[in-house]
């Protein structure tokens, strides 16, 4: 959405801004298998919460968004395209990043099936 011609371009997805404020915010470099236990972990912790009615669903978004960038950054440092700007459906950018992980040897669905039980 375009808010003016000489005004900054607002995203459309608020979720997208919220993930690319966590991205800012990541802090140091992490080593490779920091950063693929880190993602296994957020991903089950994100499988395991729901937004169940009398939830807390700020919790549940808070999980999401802890998941997406940990995964953002895996996909970086093995050189897939990831970028907090194409979550505007995030269910559809998570699988196609976790997907594209898979053609590099990481399959986090697989490595955090005991996690999430």
């Amino acid at each position: 959405m375009k808010r003016g011609r000489k005004e900054r371009i607002v995203s459309a997805s608020m979720y997208a801004d919220l993930l690319t404020n966590a991205l800012l915010n990541w802090g140091n470099e992490w080593s490779a298998e920091d950063l693929f236990e880190h993602a296994l972990t957020c991903r089950a912790e994100m499988l395991n919460s729901s937004p169940l009615p009398g939830g807390d669903a700020y919790l549940t978004l808070a999980k999401e968004i802890a998941y997406d960038r940990a995964l953002i950054r895996l996909c970086v440092s093995h050189s897939v395209d990831a970028r907090a700007v194409r979550f505007a459906h995030p269910g559809e950018e998570r699988g196609r990043l976790e997907r594209a992980l898979v053609g590099c040897g990481l399959d986090l669905a697989e490595n955090s099936r005991e996690r999430t039980h």
